[in-house]
């Protein structure tokens, strides 16, 4: 499940990522939310091995909304596994296959080691890995993956809950608790801080000393 806004670019980026893994996806869910504009011109011409779904929420709506409508499709569906895939991140060729592995013998999986890429206008900096902390569940969120009993009773969490404002809290703090969940080492995504970015600026300057 793909959350997008107001990036076509780095929503194309993201979904050729994912087609481009040693095991692809089967579906591919995009959620544009936010903007009464759509862009799915920006993977439209894509011919990839992947089902592409395209769903459009023109509204501004709750960070949980994000996640839960394209949750909810692919439950639906009757899929079996599933990728949290936030655009801005970059996902190495095995991300879906080790998280796969993961999961054959735990609920849930993310990991805290990632690679850091940060840009702004002129200049970027890159560590090809780092100890990543900073996401509610441990590790970073876009290397969370879990299966669909996991997924079931995340939809109903984030569904019912009033608490938090960040959707990963809620995975951490009410859904995690009830499953068998995995703090893996393996290094599948880099994470993309760039203007934008709400989590990352205080933990930037200790990652890069």
């Amino acid at each position: 499940m793909v959350p997008t806004f107001n990036r076509p670019d780095l929503l194309r980026s993201c979904v050729l990522q994912l087609a481009a893994q040693s095991r692809p996806p089967d579906v591919i869910c995009v959620h544009q939310n936010g903007n009464p504009v759509a862009y799915d011109w920006a993977i439209a011409d894509l011919r990839i091995a992947s089902q592409l779904v395209w769903i459009h929420t023109p509204e501004t709506i709750e960070q949980h909304r994000w996640y839960a409508i394209p949750l909810r499709y692919l439950l639906e569906q009757g899929c079996s596994h599933f990728f949290w895939a936030d655009h801005d991140d970059l996902y190495l060729r095995d991300h879906v296959a080790l998280g796969l592995q993961d999961l054959r013998d735990f609920d849930f999986s993310v990991s805290s080691r990632c690679g850091l890429l940060y840009t702004r206008a002129a200049d970027f900096r890159y560590a090809p890995e780092v100890d990543f902390t900073v996401h509610a569940p441990g590790g970073m969120s876009s290397t969370m993956c879990f299966n669909r009993r996991f997924a079931e009773q995340l939809l109903v969490d984030i569904t019912q809950d009033r608490q938090h404002q960040y959707t990963d809290n809620v995975v951490a703090h009410v859904t995690m608790p009830k499953f068998r969940c995995r703090l893996s080492s393996r290094r599948t995504c880099i994470y993309h801080a760039h203007e934008g970015s709400v989590t990352s600026h205080p933990w930037l300057a200790r990652a890069f000393d």
